[in-house]
């Protein structure tokens, strides 16, 4: 399943990286890009690891997510929305494939919904970049900000780089 979820992940960063870098229908310079990519460690609440690789511009959305924990845990999926404020980025993502022990304390069966919350504080070395994600939600919780995964908690592990087109 380990080998499943990094094709997914390495599948999508690829596509994203792809679509990034293609320049928008009649423009003549390339497209700007709100993005999200990186991997993250919290320290607490049994050290998840969320991996991420979205962008987003005029055209649509591309991406994807991997939530994982050491005791099996996971919560893998298509990214929906990117928002990016600055150096924080929510991405909203629809669950394609769950499992593990904390799957229905956290509410991650397929066909739900998740948003993860990210804060880019540079390269780790002085402040580390903060993270959060929410529960699964039968309903698309739409884009943006939400208090569920406002990224409250700083990453001990890896580093994230959020991209705002602004």
């Amino acid at each position: 399943m380990r080998t499943t979820m990094r094709k997914i992940l390495l599948t999508a960063a690829a596509a994203v990286t792809a679509f990034a870098a293609m320049p928008a229908i009649g423009a003549q310079a390339a497209t700007k890009v709100e993005s999200v990519l990186g991997t993250g460690t919290l320290g607490q609440f049994g050290s998840p690891t969320a991996y991420l690789a979205a962008a987003g511009n005029q055209r649509g959305q591309l991406g994807a997510f991997t939530i994982t924990y050491p005791d099996g845990t996971y919560a893998t999926g298509m990214s929906s929305c990117l928002v990016v404020d600055g150096k924080t980025a929510y991405l909203t993502g629809k669950i394609l494939l769950s499992g593990g022990p904390r799957r229905d304390t956290n509410s991650w069966q397929r066909g739900k919904y998740v948003i993860i919350g990210v804060q880019d504080n540079g390269d780790g070395t002085v402040v580390a970049d903060k993270l959060n994600f929410s529960t699964g939600t039968a309903a698309n919780p739409g884009c943006g900000p939400d208090p569920a995964a406002t990224p409250d908690f700083f990453i001990v592990k890896g580093n994230y780089r959020v991209t705002d087109a602004g």
